[in-house]
């Protein structure tokens, strides 16, 4: 393994320079026997912006809460996960990675006025069927605790050769037939005004056309901010109380378009679909559960 890679930040990486580092540094090709350094990106002493917090809230829909959404620390750590998955060591383009699926664990309830400090950094490198992958897990502490604790999953599609990993990939239990506990419109606004709350700065989130260079229909929703709606919409969800959040993405959700959100209630779990109107496919699979 190599050594270790630390970047520290006393500010928000800055997404421009991200996406500039992206592009000179970008990558098509990968030996499977590269070794592929631990980058670490982190900040200390973090004090949430008070605007910011408000913003996400109201393009959610969600809140004001006494205590921080689950989805919101990832607004935090999102500049820094780029900025690793940037960078000329990692063996791939950032212009090719497809998120695949999320983990979230928050240990207690966080107060908005709290002091934090950031810490984020990729897993090795696994060989699959149809491409590879790598995780990339942000840590909270406040203080000494640790809070929060998120894992990211990123894929990339190609023949990379070498021996494939011997895991099995986590899943959900099919739930087609649950009811649908709320429908609603997603309307073509604060694209690039979330792209700048959440830190997701791709284009394909607010630009139709360069969507459609991609092979879209149009552009797409950021996950954080539909799946913040969707935790929200289920019963009796508080999050002072210790959570873990499971989602996994399998499709674009497109803007103008009529969301169905289908819940069933477990023992000790809420287990979601989301599905755009007319396609008869989860685009967004979830469950909440006490951690």
């Amino acid at each position: 393994m190599k050594q270790a890679i630390n970047l520290i930040f006393h500010h928000k990486p800055s997404a421009i320079y991200t996406l500039w580092q992206a592009f000179r540094s970008r990558k098509s090709r990968f030996a499977s026997e590269e070794k592929v350094p631990v980058i670490h990106a982190s900040r200390s002493s973090l004090r949430i912006n008070a605007r910011h917090l408000k913003a996400f809230y109201e393009i959610c829909h969600v809140g004001p809460l006494p205590f921080l959404h689950i989805l919101y620390p990832l607004t935090l750590c999102y500049p820094y996960m780029m900025r690793i998955l940037c960078r000329r060591e990692m063996p791939f383009s950032l212009f090719k990675v497809l998120n695949t699926r999320t983990s979230i664990i928050m240990r207690r309830g966080i107060r908005p006025d709290e002091t934090l400090d950031i810490n984020c950094y990729n897993s090795p490198v696994r060989i699959i069927s149809k491409g590879l992958e790598v995780d990339i897990i942000s840590e909270i502490r406040a203080g000494e605790e640790k809070v929060w604790k998120n894992i990211t999953t990123y894929f990339v599609r190609g023949g990379f050769g070498g021996r494939e990993a011997a895991y099995t990939p986590p899943r959900l239990e099919p739930i087609d037939s649950a009811p649908v506990i709320k429908e609603w419109y997603l309307p073509a606004k604060d694209r690039f005004r979330f792209a700048r709350v959440s830190g997701d700065t791709n284009g394909l989130h607010y630009g139709s056309l360069y969507a459609r260079m991609q092979g879209f229909k149009r552009d797409f929703a950021q996950p954080i901010r539909i799946v913040a709606q969707c935790v929200s919409s289920l019963p009796d969800v508080g999050m002072e109380r210790p959570l873990q959040l499971d989602f996994f993405l399998k499709g674009p959700v497109y803007y103008e378009n009529t969301l169905v959100l289908k819940h069933i209630k477990k023992k000790n779990s809420d287990r979601f679909d989301l599905y755009c109107k007319r396609n008869t496919k989860p685009c967004i699979s979830g469950e909440l559960r006490s951690a």
